[in-house]
């Protein structure tokens, strides 16, 4: 994956930016998959059925259980965690946002598959938000209901801030009493051609 990591990060990344970027794609990967309802389930390879050392060359060496900082105790690495949790959470959402430019300043239309694989009905909120340096500059509110063992495809519109630059889009499945459920991309806002 080391060329893989270059051309997306450049040839300087630290660890902590490989792991993020890593974690980010396998949830988006995750949601996608869970929310087309086309497999039968998703698991995640091999974490622990293939361990080891990472010290060591292949085919002796070539750790796959690096999501995991404490083997003995199965402790996450935290960022895996951050990404991941959401991502196989019983009730999840899979904001459909792969990258492309958002034009600064217009209306796009934002689309979301949210997913319930308990038996009883989930009533909440898709919040839709577009954040710059972790500060909230957009924010949608969509009510929904989505039923047992069930899917909605969810859809908002949504005003692109004016100012180009990166964002973080995040929909979020909202419910009284429950963590919400997050789906995170990056995001970029450039001028809107004229």
């Amino acid at each position: 994956t080391g060329p893989v990591y270059e051309k997306l990060l450049g040839p300087n990344s630290t660890t902590e930016q490989r792991r993020e970027l890593y974690a980010k794609y396998l949830a988006a990967k995750t949601e996608f998959w869970r929310a087309h309802r086309a497999c039968a389930g998703v698991l995640h390879f091999c974490g622990l059925g293939y361990s080891r050392s990472g010290d060591k060359p292949r085919p002796e060496g070539g750790a796959t259980s690096d999501h995991f900082i404490n083997m003995e105790k199965l402790k996450f690495e935290p960022l895996f965690e951050k990404h991941l949790r959401d991502a196989f959470s019983p009730v999840g959402i899979m904001l459909d946002y792969w990258g492309q430019d958002l034009p600064a300043g217009r209306e796009v239309g934002i689309k979301a598959i949210a997913i319930n694989d308990l038996y009883d009905a989930w009533q909440g909120t898709m919040r839709v938000t577009l954040a710059k340096n972790g500060k909230t500059v957009v924010s949608r509110d969509i009510p929904c209901t989505i039923e047992g063992l069930g899917s909605k495809d969810l859809s908002c519109a949504l005003r692109v801030p004016s100012e180009p630059g990166d964002y973080v889009m995040t929909a979020a499945l909202i419910a009284r009493g429950d963590k919400p459920v997050r789906s995170i991309r990056d995001a970029k806002v450039v001028e809107a051609n004229q």
